[in-house]
This record gives C-alpha cells, structure tokens and sequence, in this order.
C-alpha cells in the first residue's frame, strides 16, 4: 500500500523555511552590527541622506548590469530574446530570494517560461548547466580578484581574508580545470561521467527515487553540445559576464560612496568579492545574511567606517535582493501577457530540437 508523503514533505518544508528564515534575522539583526559595530538606529539615519537622483542612478546602473548578462543567457540558448532574458533572470531570481535552497525552484520557473518561449527540453538543459555553472565559477573566482588587488596597492592582508581568498581560487583553478579537461580530453570526460553516474545512482538511492535512465548517454550529449555552444558563443559569454561583474561591482562602490564610505576601489573590490561568492550559501535564500555579514566584515577590517559601510552593504542588498523579488513578479506578469493564446513567440530556428 503506498503512502502520501504529501504531508510529510510540506512540513519538512515549513520547517525548512522557518529555520532559514531565523538564521536570516539573527544575522541581519544581530550579527551584522555585531560585525561593524554600528547599530539600526544610525545606519537607518544614514541611508535617509540619501537621494532621489541617487538611488535614480543606482537603479539605472542596476538595471544596465542585468541587462549586460542577458547577453550570456542569449549566447547560452541560440533564439531567446534580450527581453526575454532579462524576465527569466528577474522571476529566477524572485523565487530564488524567497526560499532557502530555491535556485531548484527557480530553475522550474524558469524551465516553464522557456518551454513557453518555444525551446526544447535538451536546449533548456544546456542553457541551465552553462549558465549555472559560469556564474558560480565567476563568483568563485572574485577573491582572486580581490586578494590581487590589496596586494597590488600594498594593503595588509589579514590572515582570515587572505586564507578564504585562497580556498576561492583554489576551489575555481580545481572546477575549471576538470571542466576544461573534460571538454577537450575524451578520456577525462568518460572519467568524469562515470563519477557523476556513480554518484547519482548513490544519491537516487538515498532520497529513494528512481536512477535517471541512460545518464551516461545524456552526460555525452551534454558534453558535445555545451562544446559547440561554448565555440560558437564564447565572445559574448566571456565579455557579457565581465561586464556583468564589473558594472555590480561599480553599483557596490556606489552604494558605499553615497553612504560617505570613502574607503580604496582595492578594499571595495575585497570586500565586493567576499559577498558575491558567500551568494553560493544556500541556508538562507541567495545567502543572503551571510553575504552582507562576511562582506562588512571584510570592509570594516580594512578601515572602513562601521556605520556606513553597514548602510552601504545594505543599501547593495537592496538593489541585489530585495529589489529583484517585486521585479520579478512584474516579470512573470509581463511574461504571462505575452505568452497568452494567439500571440506566439516564434523562437528562432536553432533554438528547436
């Protein structure tokens, strides 16, 4: 007799939710100003200086960034539009926001709104391994960049920063190199699809559902396609992604200028890298919490100023997070609308399979 786990699995998600949900406020409320040394009261005092024409240009710079990346989610899936893009990156990263580990969530979101847009399914799946994997490669690799530049001005390191720098980087040379011997080296790349087949069949066993059918097969498919794709795309996935980077990058000195932290473009590149790569902890929703927390820290530890660097990280968070949640459901409304009966998106040729 079978057993609805339906129950079960809403309670372990509410669960779930509220843990993630607390770890957020003790780590927003507590811990933040713990980290800086600052308090609400004064950093809340110091974010109302700030400016209409201010947050009008913060938003501009905002909002050009993910215009910048929509060009390596079009270069990852041949036929989708730059609009289109820019409303997948806004509902993913809506729905991202609000769940603790809901990249998976937003994946399915994400995954519906492109089967509507007319492309296949092995399509899709390139486009979600390529994208997903370059940008956490990206955010891995920007302690190299931050650690660089603090040694380049001649800045004291501190031990800490300097040891979570090295694991980045080490972390980033590591994945790509695997990926880039499996791409051009056949023999790399069968051994690493029968490490990943090994440890998806573990996986399928633990959580108890069934072994994805010929995975070893799909894995080789994947590898010839994403090899095609990267040949054929790499001017725009290399440069839309650096000009992603750097343009959040200049929105983070910005949020920190209008706040009166006045500290170098070297301790801002430190501390902006720290907080993009603590994004990849998945106990609060986008890592958030954790993000703000190891970034002030950073920036504090490199002479800023507890109460405005509190203000200008928050400030970057409000742009990074909490803004994307209502702009993606503006997204997925404007979506429905054009996805509607009578009114299809014609994609183009090479995106059908």
């Amino acid at each position: 007799m079978s057993v609805d786990r339906r129950p079960q699995r809403t309670w372990t998600r509410a669960v779930r939710v509220a843990l993630s949900s607390t770890l957020l406020v003790v780590l927003l409320a507590f811990v933040l100003p713990t980290v800086t040394g600052s308090d609400w009261r004064s950093t809340m005092a110091t974010l109302s200086f700030v400016t209409g024409w201010q947050m009008a240009a913060l938003t501009a710079l905002w909002l050009v960034g993910l215009w910048a990346f929509t060009f390596v989610m079009a270069a990852s899936l041949p036929g989708l539009r730059k609009s289109q893009a820019l409303a997948l990156q806004f509902a993913g990263s809506a729905v991202s926001n609000l769940l603790p580990a809901g990249g998976a969530v937003g994946v399915a979101v994400t995954w519906s709104m492109m089967r509507n847009y007319g492309h296949s399914h092995a399509a899709i799946g390139l486009f979600t391994v390529v994208t997903g994997l370059w940008h956490n490669l990206a955010r891995l690799a920007l302690p190299a960049a931050g650690l660089g530049a603090l040694l380049l001005v001649g800045s004291q390191v501190d031990e800490s920063v300097r040891t979570a720098a090295l694991v980045g980087i080490a972390i980033t040379v590591a994945v790509i190199a695997l990926v880039v011997a499996a791409l051009l080296h056949e023999g790399a790349a069968r051994w690493l699809i029968s490490v990943i087949t090994r440890a998806s069949v573990w996986l399928t066993r633990l959580i108890r559902r069934p072994a994805p059918q010929d995975l070893p097969g799909l894995l080789g498919d994947l590898r010839g396609s994403a090899r095609e794709l990267l040949r054929d795309g790499r001017v725009p996935l290399v440069g839309g992604m650096l000009a992603y980077l750097t343009l959040q990058g200049v929105l983070f000195w910005g949020c920190l200028a209008v706040v009166g932290n006045d500290l170098g473009w070297a301790q801002v590149t430190a501390g902006y890298a720290t907080g993009r790569m603590l994004t990849l902890v998945i106990l609060t929703p986008g890592g958030a919490g954790f993000a703000e927390t190891g970034t002030a820290a950073v920036l504090v530890a490199l002479g800023g100023d507890p109460t405005a660097t509190m203000a200008g990280v928050l400030l970057f968070s409000f742009f990074t997070f909490a803004l994307e949640i209502p702009g993606g459901a503006l997204a997925y409304l404007w979506h429905l609308r054009q996805a509607r009966p009578g009114r299809p998106w014609s994609p183009e040729p090479a995106a059908q399979a």
